[in-house]
């Protein structure tokens, strides 16, 4: 080999010596394995975009899902207080009812006083003398 300024150039016998032949061959194995390896990453790279696909959605799904469980929490939520909002309206519903029919009870409800009874018996006791009294004179005679 001769240099010429930088570039080293090979003479015609030195190409096909023993020690030249084995660096080709390594050369070549280099090139095979390179290629090889190349090969690899290009399956590993796509590999991985599959994955990564999948990954997006995977991610979008569960978006969805997570919209989906926040809606239906929110009607369940709405459900849940509307209920209440019931149960608490049917609740003084009721006590305004108890407290009416407590009013109309009063109301129907009559208190005599003393004096009003006896003259209830009086006027009770007279009613039966005069039926009685009708009776006798009618029949009696």
């Amino acid at each position: 080999m001769r240099d010429r300024g930088r570039v080293l150039v090979a003479d015609g016998p030195t190409m096909t010596s023993p020690e030249n032949a084995e660096r080709m061959a390594a050369a070549y194995a280099r090139g095979l394995d390179a290629g090889r390896i190349e090969q690899r990453l290009q399956g590993h790279d796509e590999h991985l975009q599959r994955i990564n696909g999948s990954i997006d959605a995977m991610t979008e799904a569960l978006r969805s899902l997570t919209e989906e469980l926040r809606g239906n929490v929110t009607l369940f939520s709405a459900n849940v207080t509307a209920d209440r909002r019931d149960a608490s309206e049917r609740d003084r519903i009721a006590a305004v009812r108890v407290e009416e029919a407590g009013i109309v009870e009063s109301q129907r409800t009559v208190r005599w006083t003393a004096w009003q009874r006896g003259f209830a018996v009086v006027g009770a006791i007279i009613l039966v003398v005069n039926f009685g009294l009708g009776l006798y004179l009618a029949f009696g005679r």
